[in-house]
């Protein structure tokens, strides 16, 4: 019994060793998956396609993407290979328009038509397209206050049209102008509020002197754009912002705007300062208006952007900086008018500039036929400094 005992033993034994030494055959072919040992759960590749949420604790760090496809053993399926854009690797579109001013025969139109009364579709594309479209807001909104008395001019519109600016894809204004006040201090607080409330940024006014200097800045693609407005054109002094008055900021002396230029360099890769300033009807600035541009991109700005004659003006770069003088009226008056958007592209090999001609015709602004923009060049480079402009639109200096 013992000895019959011994020999099953040994036959069981022996059949475990050849059925171990099958298995191993058979991992070693890949037929079959053996278990790893040590191997914890954070050290198994995994693809991220959305942001991974919140933990209590992460010990470990992703490894370094070595460019390398990683495979685990026995899968049917690999996850597919990703390619991510680095951070800041895509440009940044910054959109300027000139003056806005929505008549009373322009409200009646868009009351009944939309905003296609004031924009054709071509053009709203183009606003639409931008990452960011800033132009000058040359009224407040409001239903309070008096006109200014003998002021040849004086503009208000309702707050209920704020609509048109979002329908014009408006992500920021500048408020610094000689018209923000003309029916007091109580409709400039009127339009802080309807502006805040529609989501759309304002520099150049405010409640106060900070306020209005104040610099409002985008995050897009890793790039942090700054944005500064303020005038050299108001017809009274007390329309000045001050550090108890609600008001404009200015810059006739232009050291208040340096400084937060200067400000705005330290955390800032691009600036932008817009500013009201020339005189109306004329298409040559005044020497005081290329005394401050310069002041301003001596000081760290990266584009200097000019409205108020209600016309264009001509252009011209410094330091390798543009500086747009004047680009006159964008939506404004009933009269036919030719125009123009400039598009600031920011990419890593430095700014591309792009000029769109529009014309406005009873009341709609729209893109110019391209049959006319060869003459549109030629004639902005005849008023222009140093500059050319190629058939597409591209600015070069």
């Amino acid at each position: 019994m013992g000895r019959f005992l011994k020999s099953l033993a040994k036959g069981v034994l022996i059949c475990v060793l050849m059925l171990a030494a099958s298995l191993g055959v058979c991992a070693a072919a890949g037929l079959v998956e053996l278990p790893e040992r040590g191997r914890s759960e954070a050290e198994v590749p995994q693809v991220h396609v959305v942001e991974p949420q919140e933990e209590e604790s992460q010990e470990e760090e992703p490894a370094e993407d070595t460019g390398e496809a990683s495979q685990t053993e026995g899968t049917e399926e690999e996850p597919a290979e990703i390619s991510l854009p680095e951070e800041g690797e895509d440009p940044v579109t910054l959109l300027f328009a000139g003056d806005l001013f929505l008549t009373d025969l322009l409200q009646s139109k868009y009351n009944q038509q939309g905003i296609g009364a004031a924009a054709s579709e071509g053009l709203l594309s183009v606003l639409r397209d931008a990452d960011v479209f800033m132009l000058n807001q040359e009224f407040p909104f409001g239903t309070t206050g008096e006109a200014m008395e003998e002021k040849e001019y004086t503009f208000r519109v309702d707050p209920g049209y704020i609509s048109v600016l979002s329908d014009l894809s408006v992500d920021i204004v500048t408020l610094a102008n000689n018209h923000m006040l003309d029916f007091g201090r109580s409709p400039l607080t009127e339009t802080l509020h309807t502006l805040d409330q529609a989501g759309i940024a304002h520099v150049g006014a405010g409640e106060n002197l900070e306020e209005a200097k104040a610099l409002k800045t985008f995050e897009i693609n890793g790039k942090t754009i700054g944005f500064l407005g303020a005038s050299r054109v108001i017809p009274v002094a007390s329309w000045n912002a001050s550090s108890g008055s609600s008001g404009v900021f200015t810059t006739y002396d232009a050291s208040a705007l340096v400084e937060e230029i200067e400000k705005a360099e330290e955390s800032c890769d691009f600036t932008v300062v817009y500013v009201h300033w020339g005189i109306e009807k004329n298409n040559q600035p005044e020497e005081y208006q290329k005394t401050l541009a310069r002041q301003y991109i001596d000081a760290g700005a990266d584009a200097v952007i000019g409205a108020h004659p209600h016309v264009l003006q001509g252009i011209e770069y410094y330091q390798g900086k543009p500086i747009f003088y004047s680009l006159g009226n964008f939506i404004f008056s009933n009269g036919t008018y030719e125009s123009m958007l400039v598009s600031l592209t920011l990419g890593e090999d430095g700014t591309g500039i792009r000029l769109i001609p529009c014309v406005s015709e009873a009341n709609q602004m729209r893109l110019l036929e391209e049959s006319k923009t060869e003459s549109f060049y030629r004639n902005l480079e005849s008023i222009s400094f140093g500059i050319s402009i190629g058939t597409d639109g591209t600015l070069s200096g």
